[in-house]
């Protein structure tokens, strides 16, 4: 069922961002109204989709160190979290930069499954979300990378314009991985640089982040939870799921008490510190689960 499942849900989530994309380009949406689409999407599917990692890692660990697997793998998730979280505080300058390179990578690798992915797809679809919104919209992007790196906007908006460099090594990797994929991952990729090049960067990062990478990944989760039934698939998706976006709308409210749009420096830099285990997870669990 996961082959069909992904099919309808890669023109299910094209045609609902399309949606989007049309009726942000009539109403103009203001500020805190992105933050609030991106922070009400990251709770509902964009962290419930990293809440499974510890479910990969029981699979793994479990039958090799027994009941205490949990442990080691608690202690070494926290660790790397807490290791971006300190780098925030120390050195929030590369912080943000190893932040962006980790993204372009985990967007790659979870936008280029199945197969073993070649390091030209990994770059192509990976630079796409986090290199054209800052190439394209540099004023609206300068606030929020000012804020993750603790500077002032001036100075980033001074910075960014030698994004354009890494523009060509990406079209170069985008057309080496053109020849190779299919019609239906090149017009995603068509449609994904609509998305990034007319709408203001929060919201076209939240309805891809959310609907199209964090789906993609809870498919493919179900696929392995079930990869028989898509019914129990769900049901395992949503029985660890729902308690994670639960527990994030805690989280967000007390946030958004002090403002969505303040609460984005707080969200991304959350996001950030679990990118890095998550992403160890992903790439060196998943497989062997």
């Amino acid at each position: 069922w996961h082959g069909p499942a992904q099919r309808r849900h890669g023109r299910l989530a094209t045609a609902a961002a399309g949606a989007a994309l049309c009726l942000a380009v009539l109403t103009q949406p203001s500020l805190p109204a992105q933050a609030a689409v991106l922070l009400a999407g990251v709770v509902l599917v964009g962290m419930p989709h990293g809440a499974f990692d510890h479910v990969i890692a029981r699979r793994v660990l479990r039958p090799r160190l027994g009941r205490a697997w949990w442990a080691p793998f608690l202690v070494f998730y926290v660790a790397l979290a807490g290791l971006v979280a300190l780098g925030w505080t120390l050195a929030p300058g590369a912080t943000l930069a190893l932040f962006l390179l980790l993204s372009v990578v985990h967007f790659g690798l979870g936008d280029t499954e199945g197969g073993r992915p070649r390091v030209a797809g990994v770059i192509a679809r990976g630079g796409l979300p986090i290199l054209l919104p800052i190439c394209s919209h540099p004023a609206a992007v300068a606030p929020v990378l000012a804020a993750l790196a603790g500077t002032d906007a001036p100075t980033m908006a001074a910075l960014l314009p030698y994004a354009w460099w890494l523009v060509i090594p990406w079209l170069l990797a985008l057309l080496a991985w053109w020849g190779r994929a299919t019609r239906a991952e090149r017009g995603e990729v068509v449609f994904l640089m609509v998305l990034f090049l007319d709408l203001p960067p929060l919201l076209a990062f939240a309805l891809y982040f959310c609907l199209f990478h964090s789906v993609r990944h809870l498919l493919r989760l179900g696929a392995w939870l079930a990869p028989g039934s898509a019914r129990e698939a769900w049901r395992g998706v949503l029985r660890v799921g729902v308690p994670a976006a639960v527990l994030c709308a805690a989280g967000a409210a007390g946030l958004a008490l002090h403002g969505t749009e303040a609460a984005m420096a707080p969200l991304f830099r959350l996001l950030a510190a679990l990118t890095l285990p998550h992403m160890v997870v992903t790439v060196a669990l998943e497989e062997r689960a």
